[in-house]
């Protein structure tokens, strides 16, 4: 009789076990397969040509500049890839990475927006048109004139990493 209680409690003990086991091997796979539609969201490639206004840069110092987006940042993604754009005006042609809690080089240029801290890299300077390459957090259009431009452009980026891991 106190063996088959012995069995029936370890039974019970592994029957409780595997269940949550289970149940947290469930719970893991939907959030890895929820991760995973959202990274391949992210390295979609975006062809397709695209016109915007500029709008003010929310760079603090920056506000009366104007600017046009082509690839926005998105929390700790990084992204590779190419634009090819025509602008009504000349303007500089950046990329920039969030380098918020690192310590950049004493030579970079920073922006603040909000709570973040970009790094930049100015690629092209002075331009209308043309097709740059890039690595970054995002790229944009840049002009230090308050006058509105427009553009046009197309975008082939892919997120190529999460720098929030190494963080």
């Amino acid at each position: 009789m106190n063996a088959q209680k012995y069995f029936t409690k370890k039974a019970l003990a592994f029957s409780i076990f595997m269940a949550i086991f289970v149940g947290m091997t469930f719970a893991l796979g939907i959030t890895l397969t929820e991760n995973a539609k959202v990274l391949a969201q992210q390295q979609q490639q975006q062809q397709q040509q695209q016109n915007q206004s500029s709008i003010p840069h929310n760079a603090k110092g920056h506000q009366s500049h104007q600017i046009v987006n082509f690839q926005n940042s998105s929390d700790g993604v990084r992204y590779s890839g190419t634009v090819t754009f025509n602008l009504s005006k000349p303007a500089d042609v950046i990329s920039f990475d969030d380098v918020t809690g690192k310590q950049p080089t004493n030579n970079t240029k920073i922006w603040e927006v909000g709570d973040k801290k970009f790094a930049t890299t100015t690629l092209l300077k002075n331009v209308t048109q043309g097709s740059v390459n890039f690595n970054g957090s995002g790229i944009l259009a840049h002009s230090t004139q308050s006058d509105l431009y427009n553009g046009s452009f197309t975008l082939n980026s892919t997120a190529i990493s999460n720098s929030d891991s190494g963080r």
